[in-house]
């Protein structure tokens, strides 16, 4: 065991970023509970990462509610600028996304996310949820190495005023240790606890994002963000073995992870030794299957009709691996970047939440007086098929996260980061715990493979398959940082990746 979980018979929250954790940790030990502390980790995530999640993010959760048995679902992902069409793209002579830029970044959703989880949930008070992340921006907080390499590898951002006011120290990359402040963050932050969301969407940072952007060629206006909200959705889910997994539904890919889990037990998957090359063989299969089949199928549903039902049955996933013949398949697969959260209180509610700018800084572009990075969400889009740009749509989303239900209810959190690698990512760990019986911290530990689009990334430990392109990894490689918690019996657990900067914390 390289990193030792958090165990306790009361709570526990587990995040990428130390600090992040111990504000969860510090509101649940005032008397918050789960859902207060989603708050309270997310946005201190927010002034921690912002390479990763800070305001100008997108935001997913499932919750779990025990004191009503339910398991709830928020989507709070972005739409595109309503002036923003393939056709305009191209009439200009624009013929794919660029990567960054003030093309690519969609309304941020994280803000409206997080104060709808507020109306529904929170038993504290919003100055008490905001006080540690104002904190951390307004007094600084030690630059650790996650964040120190990410500002060194995009000193090429620097061009853009906002990077360099906010993240550079005299016009040099922090080094880990060095004290980071971030005044004009904390600035954003107050007003938005102090006048809700409509100081985002509404006020004076929304006219900002839309000056900035739209000064660096952009197409946002005011009504993009005014007329933005988040949306309550029922989780999807299947059962593997017998194990309910849920998984968020569209524009998420995570029916993409329901598929796979559904082929593996097909396929009986958990006959082969967990770090053999048939293991490696099958899974490198089964998501070729279910890549091609999330480009043929997913987008946003506001604009893409999908048979979801269908997507996720355990009859069709037989069917189409039947049916597949492209073995030859290969899909342009894209890691990004992510900040995955999950936390656990003493009454047994769950939070798997995360968030994300997509790259390091999303789209480079950083709002000057208020220091939010924007993502890059709308790199995503295509020009043709189920995910084509298009006015007020939501970019195809790599974001997912994961509830475990056993017998004995809702047990487990999960997620992970890894962008387009996130559903294998998902049922790779899924399948560690449930046909190896492994606990979660030796499911996170385990060496992984993942199939890359034309290679197969394989970490040391895992025996490597003839017949495939490998690219072998060091161990712990980058592929994925996840995060998880768990509840069984009277013990709660939290458990970070050795992978990552992250620390569970708890009470």
């Amino acid at each position: 065991m390289l990193k030792t979980p958090f165990l306790s018979r009361n709570a526990a929250v587990a995040s990428e970023h130390p600090l992040a954790s111990l504000a969860g940790a510090r509101i649940i030990m005032e008397g918050g509970n789960a859902f207060d502390a989603t708050i309270a980790v997310s946005l201190s995530l927010a002034v921690l990462q912002p390479h990763l999640g800070g305001l100008g993010s997108d935001f997913f959760a499932l919750f779990y509610d025990s004191r009503h048995d339910k398991v709830y679902c928020i989507n709070s992902s972005g739409w595109s600028p309503k002036k923003l069409s393939a056709e305009v793209l191209l009439s200009k002579g624009i013929k794919e996304f660029p990567a960054r830029g003030a093309l690519t970044p969609v309304v941020p959703g994280l803000v409206k996310g997080l104060f709808e989880v507020y109306s529904k949930f929170a038993t504290k008070e919003l100055e008490d949820l905001f006080a540690y992340p104002i904190s951390y921006a307004r007094d600084g907080f030690p630059v650790y190495p996650q964040l120190s390499r990410a500002i060194s590898s995009n000193m090429n951002l620097s061009e853009d005023r906002g990077f360099r006011e906010n993240f550079l120290l005299n016009n040099n990359p922090p080094s880990v240790g060095q004290i980071l402040k971030q005044k004009n963050l904390a600035k954003a932050l107050e007003l938005i606890r102090d006048s809700g969301p409509s100081a985002f969407y509404e006020g004076p940072i929304a006219e900002k994002i839309v000056d900035y952007v739209n000064s660096k060629g952009g197409y946002f206006s005011i009504e993009d963000f005014k007329e933005f909200n988040a949306s309550w959705e029922a989780p999807i889910s299947t059962f593997y073995n017998d194990v309910k997994v849920y998984e968020i539904p569209p524009n998420s890919m995570g029916a993409t992870t329901l598929l796979i889990l559904n082929l593996l037990e097909a396929l009986e998957a958990k006959k082969y030794k967990p770090l053999s090359k048939e293991r490696v063989n099958l899974f490198v299969r089964l998501s070729k299957v279910a890549y091609m089949h999330r480009n043929k199928n997913l987008g946003d549903p506001r604009f893409v009709e999908t048979n979801l039902e269908s997507f996720i049955s355990k009859n069709s996933a037989k069917e189409l691996y039947n049916s597949f013949k492209a073995e030859n398949f290969s899909s342009k697969l894209r890691s990004g970047d992510t900040t995955y959260f999950a936390i656990v209180d003493a009454e047994g509610n769950i939070a798997s939440a995360i968030q994300s700018l997509f790259y390091h800084f999303g789209s480079g572009l950083t709002v000057p007086d208020y220091g939010i990075p924007l993502n890059n969400r709308a790199s995503y889009f295509n020009f043709s098929g189920p995910n084509k740009v298009e006015p007020r749509k939501r970019p195809l989303h790599t974001l997912s996260s994961v509830l475990l239900e056993n017998k004995d209810g809702v047990f487990l959190g999960l997620g992970t980061s890894g962008g387009d690698f996130r559903p294998q990512l998902h049922a790779l760990l899924i399948s560690n715990i449930v046909d190896y019986n492994m606990e979660l911290w030796d499911a996170i530990e385990a060496p992984r493979f993942l199939w890359e689009g034309n290679n197969v990334l394989v970490e040391e430990g895992v025996e490597v398959p003839e017949g495939l392109s490998i690219k072998k990894q060091k161990y712990p490689s980058s592929m994925g940082v996840s995060q998880g918690v768990m509840k069984k019996s009277s013990l709660k657990a939290g458990v970070c990746d050795v992978r990552g900067d992250g620390l569970p914390i708890g009470v």
